[in-house]
């Protein structure tokens, strides 16, 4: 019996191509290939830090130099000497403030053992409950206060020791910062023309240039505002009758970029001095208190105006990002996390954008 040609017999779906089995494998070898070499590479990075520390420093700050470089450039200079100028200018100014400061520094390190005591006296109330609960557990009441304290020549040992990798390190950074600034273009044109094809050159340029124009504006506003805000910190630390208001302002403007930790020692140290020139008064708390609010305003207010939602970065990113430097490079890695996360996020944003731009 014929069926009739009205009905059609219904067709099965296949079901959806998955993948095979010997491709996952490989995809997924290829991923634990790129992690191994990720955590190879931090472990170099951490190993070698007494060395790239230094280097990546000097490209930091020799990014944020270039664009005064240029601006000699053309006006007749060459390269070589623009960058020397720049490196000349920043090293002598450096030197002034230096000298400038290292009398009221010596002083307030003099009272730093009064300062650490008034500190001590402001925190130990809220450090108490800590203190009776390790007492508790230890099972032996006052052993807190019994802390072995190293000699004067154990200290002095271990200064000297730190101080030659120090002085090492410092050679690195302005070696490293002289060749940065003097071969700039040469080293720029060298790192495109490595590249194989026309398209990844114009990558290489675009992702320069972005990082280059986000560096120097972001420590270009940065540092203005940040000087702004030692100057108002000096004002603040005379009107209190602190001693030494210039080189509280030259200190509150270094420390601020260092994001929370240096705001966190500046503001104990104010509230220490505080304590020392107004012993038994909330007096005592007007210096960190109006330092706080000021830096509190140019960091919420002023700093996102001036730099725009392009250059806005996330504070629990910075947060994260400062405590794994941190963790890789010790304190000059919390100085560099800032820009090293402001240039991944730069390079990221770029990549994800259709068109860049070219400089």
């Amino acid at each position: 019996m014929n069926m009739p040609s009205s009905i059609v017999t219904p067709k099965t779906s296949s079901p959806p191509a998955t993948q095979s089995e010997p491709e996952l494998i490989l995809r997924l070898g290829c991923y634990a290939a790129i992690g191994l070499f990720v955590f190879a590479l931090l472990a170099v990075l951490q190993i070698a830090a007494s060395i790239v520390t230094p280097i990546i420093s000097a490209l930091v700050v020799e990014t944020v130099l270039a664009r005064v470089s240029d601006r000699l450039m053309r006006l007749g200079l060459s390269s070589v000497v623009a960058g020397f100028c720049v490196i000349g200018f920043a090293l002598a100014t450096g030197a002034l403030m230096i000298n400038a400061l290292i009398e009221p520094f010596s002083a307030l390190v003099a009272r730093a053992p009064q300062m650490a005591e008034a500190l001590t006296t402001l925190i130990s109330p809220a450090l108490q409950p800590l203190s009776n609960l390790r007492n508790a557990l230890l099972h032996t009441p006052g052993a807190a206060a019994s802390l072995p304290i190293g000699g004067e020549s154990e200290w002095l040992a271990s200064f000297v020791g730190g101080l030659t990798p120090a002085l090492g390190q410092l050679l690195i950074f302005f070696a490293s910062l002289a060749f940065f600034v003097s071969g700039r273009t040469a080293l720029r044109r060298q790192l495109v023309m490595a590249m194989p094809e026309r398209a990844s050159r114009l990558t290489a340029i675009r992702a320069i240039a972005a990082v280059e124009n986000a560096l120097s504006l972001y420590f270009g506003t940065t540092t203005l505002i940040y000087a702004a805000v030692g100057a108002l910190t000096a004002i603040v630390a005379w009107a209190s009758g602190l001693t030494n208001p210039l080189l509280w302002g030259a200190m509150s403007f270094a420390a601020a970029y260092i994001p929370y930790f240096g705001v966190g020692l500046i503001s104990l140290s104010l509230a220490a001095s505080g304590f020392l020139a107004y012993p038994h008064s909330l007096l005592a708390l007007a210096p960190a208190t109006a330092y706080l609010v000021i830096h509190i305003a140019s960091e919420t207010f002023v700093i996102p105006t001036l730099l725009g939602r392009r250059y806005e970065v996330n504070p629990f990113l910075i947060f994260l990002s400062i405590v794994f430097w941190s963790w890789m490079w010790g304190p000059v890695g919390a100085i560099l996390a800032a820009p090293l996360l402001l240039s991944a996020q730069t390079l990221l944003g770029l990549f994800r954008e259709p068109e860049g731009y070219l400089p």
